[in-house]
């Protein structure tokens, strides 16, 4: 193969040749910018606008957190007369958010789930709760479809530990 390239080549003339060379010069120059150098230049951007993106949502999440803590605990809770599910219902509803299931496991035990939430109205409502009496026992949180939410699988509980 390569004794039948080296007789192509050896017919063509000088001019021929040069003309050749520059041509499979400039077609490996586009070939490397086309192929390597625009799509590593994309990558770059993409990865530096994600990670502004991830640390502007990291400080809006830190500064939710320092208005959270600077919040004076009180030590109002739940009255036990009203069902469990019936409050979290009703506290989720007015705080936004949506419960795919809230099933009750006794008077003071909840076991309730949200297809899709900001993690930041999820923590703020849960702070909320918890303000009231009602703590999370577990809580499992994975990403959701829509981009920046998650869904949430959490046990809640009323009364102190």
């Amino acid at each position: 193969m390569m004794e039948r390239l080296q007789a192509l080549w050896g017919e063509r003339s000088p001019r021929e040749q040069w003309m050749l060379g520059v041509m499979f010069a400039l077609l490996a120059v586009v070939i490397l910018w086309l192929g390597v150098a625009r799509p590593l230049d994309a990558a770059q951007r993409s990865a530096g606008d994600a990670l502004r993106e991830a640390t502007d949502r990291n400080a809006a999440i830190r500064a939710k957190v320092t208005l959270l803590k600077s919040l004076p605990r009180t030590t109002a809770t739940v009255d036990a007369g009203v069902p469990l599910e019936q409050f979290i219902g009703q506290s989720a509803g007015e705080a936004g958010l949506t419960l795919e299931r809230a099933q009750a496991q006794g008077a003071d035990r909840i076991d309730m789930a949200m297809a899709s939430v900001r993690p930041v109205a999820l923590l703020s409502w849960l702070a909320a709760l918890e303000g009231q009496g009602i703590r999370v026992e577990t809580m499992s949180a994975r990403p959701a479809a829509t981009a920046g939410s998650v869904s949430v699988q959490a046990v809640l509980v009323r009364g102190e530990r």
